[in-house]
C-alpha cells in the first residue's frame, strides 16, 4: 500500500492551520453579514411602505420581517464567502492559488464586473423614473446576483491575500468593489421595494383581498400583518397613495359577506 506524499500532508496541515487561524474573522465576518441583511431589509421594507405613503407602519414591524426580506441572499453571500474561504485549504502552494482558473475568473469578475455593476446602478432610478418597472425589477434581480458573485470574488482575493502573504496582489480594485457593493446594498433594494409596491397598488395585484365587516360594500387589499392588527388599504383608490389603515383581525374576512 503506498504511502502518503509527506509533502501533500504537510501542506493539507497548514491549510487546515490557516483555516482555523481565520475562524474568528470568519465569525467576525458572519456578524458583519448579518447586519447588512438587516439594513438591506430595512432598506427594502421603508422603500416598500413609502411607496403607500405608510411609512408609519414602521413603527410596528418586527425586526425579523427586515431579515425576511433578504435572508435569501444572506445565505447565497455566506456561502460563496465560504467556497472563498475553504477553497485554500485543499491548495497547496502559493503559486497554483494564483495560476488557477478560479482564482482567475475572480480577479476578471472584481475587474469588469464593479464597472457593470456601477452601470446597473445609474440606470436603475432612470428606468424607475420613466415607468419601466418590470425591466427595472428584472435589473435589480440581475444586480443582487452580480452583487452576490462580485463579493465572492472580492473576498477571495482578500482570503488570498491574506493567507499565503501574496505582497504581488494588487487588492486596489478590491476595495472599488466592496464601495461599489455597499452602494449596491442600498440602491438595489431601494429600488425594489419601490417597484414591488408599485404593482402591489395596481387592480391587478397579488395581494390577498379581505373585507371588512364594518364596510361589506368594499375589497380591500391585505398590506401587512402584525399581531393581531391588519394593514389593508381599498382596492380602488384616487391619487398616488392609498388610504391605508389598521383593522383588527376580528373586523377583517377573506371571503365576500352574503348581501
Amino acid at each position: 500500500m503506498p504511502r502518503d506524499d509527506p509533502d501533500r500532508s504537510k501542506s493539507s496541515r497548514a491549510g487546515t492551520r490557516r483555516l482555523i487561524e481565520q475562524t474568528p474573522k470568519a465569525l467576525a465576518g458572519l456578524a458583519a453579514i448579518t447586519g447588512v441583511a438587516y439594513l438591506s431589509g430595512s432598506i427594502y421594507t421603508k422603500a416598500y411602505f413609502s411607496e403607500f405613503g405608510a411609512l408609519w407602519i414602521l413603527e410596528e414591524v418586527p425586526a425579523a420581517t427586515y431579515f425576511s426580506q433578504s435572508w435569501v441572499p444572506l445565505l447565497l453571500m455566506l456561502y460563496l464567502g465560504y467556497l472563498a474561504t475553504t477553497n485554500l485549504a485543499v491548495i497547496g502552494a502559493q503559486n497554483d492559488v494564483t495560476a488557477s482558473f478560479q482564482f482567475r475568473l475572480s480577479v476578471s469578475f472584481v475587474r469588469y464586473g464593479s464597472w457593470f455593476l456601477l452601470a446597473l446602478l445609474g440606470i436603475l432610478p432612470l428606468l424607475n423614473t420613466f415607468g419601466y418597472v418590470m425591466s427595472a425589477i428584472v435589473l435589480s434581480i440581475i444586480g443582487v446576483a452580480t452583487i452576490l458573485l462580485l463579493f465572492s470574488s472580492a473576498l477571495e482575493l482578500v482570503v488570498v491575500r491574506l493567507n499565503t502573504m501574496g505582497r504581488f496582489i494588487d487588492l486596489s480594485m478590491t476595495y472599488i468593489a466592496f464601495a461599489v457593493i455597499a452602494a449596491g446594498l442600498y440602491v438595489v433594494p431601494m429600488q425594489l421595494g419601490l417597484n414591488w409596491a408599485w404593482l402591489d397598488k395596481q387592480p391587478t395585484s397579488s395581494l390577498l383581498t379581505v373585507y371588512l365587516r364594518s364596510d361589506p360594500e368594499k375589497e380591500y387589499r391585505l398590506l401587512f400583518s402584525v399581531g393581531e392588527r391588519l394593514y389593508v388599504f381599498p382596492a380602488k383608490f384616487e391619487g398616488a397613495y392609498p388610504p391605508v389603515q389598521a383593522a383588527p383581525i376580528a373586523n377583517v374576512g377573506f371571503v365576500p359577506p352574503e348581501r
